[in-house]
């Protein structure tokens, strides 16, 4: 029997599931809010839209002066899905002559498509959502004349908060696009030795600055590599509005060009986006080049949600540019090589790249605060110091990568005969169905075989499942080792070294991210980091790491008196002072040392009772007690956490003295607790992290002939140096670190540890 005389339901996989009708099937303002399928709440009331996400949306709609009930609501499916899941093909057929034709007997002229079975249902492309909402309205696939407006299902923002903002500007489309209309540049290509010659002459006498882009075989906006690895295809330079150069083919490879083009670069302020990467990808062309502005950085200065800043996205939303990528993507699927791409079709990309960079550039000086040109300063700094780290890289041992190889697959090995002996059977610990059988087989109830949900079972679990578990659990553990940082490094080597790259842009917090590999996180195994080794016997690593970096900040902020006192005199024993405090005197020992390690340090994620109590195993009465103990001899601080929770609460921005901010746009009582240890954690997390940055801008001009600089780790530089100059290069590395720290506060000193050995494992 069909629920709907228009729809196909004896085909629909839904056919016995609950039904929610349309809503508003004539809506005053020709506007249509079309979701995915259904949800508990919509099912348990016959009404799309009326959980959480229903009171979201009707929330923003208001904002922007459109009422519920003057819009109509739907779904690309009608009835719910067991389980919630997405809908499948079938379903989405069965109810497409319904949808259409209740949008045609609509009068509908707008669509709102939320989420992206929404979305891509409703336009016709095979892009993902994230692509989809960028931009302006897209045609309805049956009736062009319709306008789809696609964007996040707010229940995914009710999740995710950090994506709320967009959401919001997307809505707001709905009231009108300006339809900008950005015109092509003119460019010419060059690609013969006199021709490129004369244009470099040329480009001499423009103005002061020029927009830069490289082509390599790889896109910098999708992949995490160093161009320098990487033939020069091409060099793009905008030198003024809508005016393009592309210089290209073999004649870059000459010696003479190479010169005419480095004098031409390192006379002009260069602007491009993420050019970090075209500054790398040129230095083995041209040398080295100073960044002075970044479109890239300016969108981040501006919005610190990462993912948000590519050059094309902000070209479409911010410009009203074409999607010009779309005709290169036949040529270079993801992942393949832009040295396939026929030349005429890469030049024309690379102007176009040149010249939306100018205009981003002209469009974020015009409307960005002093405070966010001021963190774009910083930035640009910050990435014409980290250029060079990623120049450098760090030497890495394959001889002993491969004896490691050997002893990670013997202990595989090992943990799968000791999982199949408890088992009495061979079972794959990578294979998610034969673990699920052998629970069955058990009566062991799982909802996951996910590494988290079995840890929180394992406590409640006696006999053979327990040590099931236990194996299961340590084989995962060095299964990700051995893959991420022995096979995983070792495919990443490139002439001895491992190179990574570092993210600005990649955190809300500011601080550094690295990828591929991550050696931000990398494990703390002293196996896996001692594969990391000095270039020759005459070398020495340094690291000069900061002390409680996020504590000295805390105190500082909070003006707390204990702390400080503790950080002041460099004498003191800070952990032993505290368990002083605590237990009193001669009252504690080892164990308690580690109870206060964990409290203090948590102490800048805002770590309540529970956590604390799970981490030490003890009860969460015991973790009340602990942290309400600790938390009386640090009443300031308590009362700086207290005000910085309030603030967030009010609604207020939380702003650094380096002028980075965090906004938190959307609060339910579902995510407050987590916000509230982002707020308390963003603060010293930030500061601390631009200390260290600071440090390190300062320190590579101070070094540069005595030592490299190989890698920045959260609070720490590691650098490498002679054995002879070790002891001058630490003292070097030490002031400079403390005075960036004295920069920010004289309130409390900022102390550094030094250490040295020849492989970083040592350290």
């Amino acid at each position: 029997m069909r629920k709907h005389p228009l729809a196909i339901c004896e085909e629909c996989p839904f056919i016995d599931d609950p039904f929610v009708p349309t809503q508003n099937l004539t809506p005053r303002s020709h506007i249509a809010v079309v979701g995915e399928a259904p949800g508990a709440y919509e099912a348990e009331n016959g009404i799309p839209f009326t959980g959480p996400s229903g009171k979201l949306l009707d929330q923003v709609l208001d904002y922007h002066g459109i009422q519920r009930q003057d819009v109509m609501i739907t779904n690309v499916c009608l009835c719910r899905p067991e389980n919630n899941d997405d809908p499948p093909k079938a379903a989405i057929a069965a109810c497409k002559p319904r949808l259409d034709a209740e949008l045609a007997a609509g009068g509908i002229t707008k669509i709102l498509a939320v989420g992206g079975t929404a979305a891509t249902n409703l336009i016709e492309t095979k892009k993902t959502i994230t692509n989809l909402r960028i931009g302006g309205p897209k045609p309805y696939i049956e009736d062009r004349s319709k306008e789809v407006i696609a964007t996040w299902h707010p229940a995914y923002c009710l999740r995710s908060p950090d994506n709320f903002p967009s959401f919001v500007s997307d809505v707001a489309k709905l009231n009108g696009w300006t339809n900008v209309t950005w015109p092509e540049p003119n460019y010419r290509v060059f690609t013969n030795g006199s021709d490129i010659r004369e244009a470099i002459r040329r480009l001499h006498g423009v103005q002061n600055h020029l927009v830069i882009d490289i082509e390599t075989g790889i896109d910098k906006d999708t992949t995490v590599v160093h161009p320098e690895n990487y033939d020069l295809l091409c060099l793009g330079i905008a030198y003024a509005k809508g005016r393009a150069v592309v210089l290209g083919g073999s004649e870059l490879e000459r010696t003479e060009i190479r010169n005419d083009l480095g004098r031409l670069l390192r006379s002009k302020r260069l602007v491009a986006h993420n050019g970090k990467f075209d500054l790398g990808g040129l230095y083995p062309v041209v040398g080295p080049l100073e960044l002075y502005g970044d479109t890239m950085l300016m969108s981040y200065s501006m919005d610190e949600r990462p993912g948000h800043h590519g050059l094309k996205k902000l070209a479409i939303e911010k410009l009203g540019a074409p999607d010009y990528e779309e005709e290169i993507r036949k040529y270079v699927p993801r992942g393949g090589n832009y040295a396939d791409i026929p030349r005429n079709v890469l030049y024309k990309y690379n102007a176009f790249d040149v010249a939306c960079t100018w205009d981003l550039y002209e469009y974020f000086e015009s409307v960005m605060s002093d405070r966010e040109k001021g963190v774009h300063r910083f930035l640009i700094k910050a990435a014409n110091a980290l250029k060079w780290l990623e120049h450098a890289g760090i030497h890495f041992d394959t001889e002993y990568n491969g004896h490691l190889t050997e002893e990670f697959t013997k202990e595989l090995y090992q943990l799968e005969l000791e999982i199949n002996d408890i088992a009495d059977r061979t079972i794959n610990p990578r294979s998610v169905q034969q673990i699920q059988r052998y629970f069955e087989e058990n009566d062991v109830i799982v909802t996951s075989t996910e590494a988290d949900v079995l840890a929180a079972m394992l406590p409640h679990i006696k006999g053979k499942p327990a040590l099931f578990i236990e194996k299961l659990l340590l084989h995962r553990k060095r299964a990700k080792l051995y893959g991420t940082y022995v096979k995983g490094l070792a495919k990443r080597v490139y002439d001895g070294k491992v190179y990574t790259t570092y993210s600005l842009h990649g955190t809300t917090s500011g601080r550094l991210a690295s990828k591929n590999p991550n050696l931000q996180n990398i494990s703390r195994d002293k196996r896996i980091k001692k594969q990391f080794v000095v270039e020759g016997s005459d070398s020495v690593f340094i690291q000069a790491d900061y002390k409680q970096a996020e504590g000295r900040v805390i105190a500082t902020l909070a003006q707390d008196e204990y702390l400080a006192g503790l950080f002041r005199d460099p004498t003191k024993d800070i952990f032993g002072d505290m368990c002083d405090q605590l237990w009193g005197v001669g009252n504690h020992g080892n164990e308690e040392r580690v109870k206060i390690k964990s409290v203090f340090y948590g102490l800048a994620y805002g770590r309540g009772p529970v956590a604390i109590a799970q981490e030490l195993k003890m009860s969460e009465k015991e973790g009340r007690e602990l942290l309400k103990n600790f938390k009386a001899l640090i009443p300031a601080t308590v009362a700086w956490q207290a005000s910085i929770t309030h603030k967030v609460l009010s609604g207020e921005d939380l702003i650094t003295p380096f002028g980075r901010k965090r906004s938190f746009w959307l609060i339910t009582n579902e995510n407050k607790s987590d916000v509230i240890n982002e707020a308390l954690s963003f603060l010293p997390q930030s500061i601390a992290s631009d200390i260290c940055v600071t440090a390190l801008i300062k320190l590579q001009k101070e070094i540069h002939d005595l030592a490299t600089i190989r890698l920045t780790v959260h609070d720490a530089l590691y650098l490498e140096c002679k054995t002879k100059d070790r002891d001058e290069v630490a003292a070097i590395a030490t002031k400079t670190m403390v005075d960036a720290g004295l920069a920010f506060t004289n309130y409390v000193p900022f102390a550094v540890d030094v250490k040295f050995g020849t492989r970083w494992s040592e350290l």
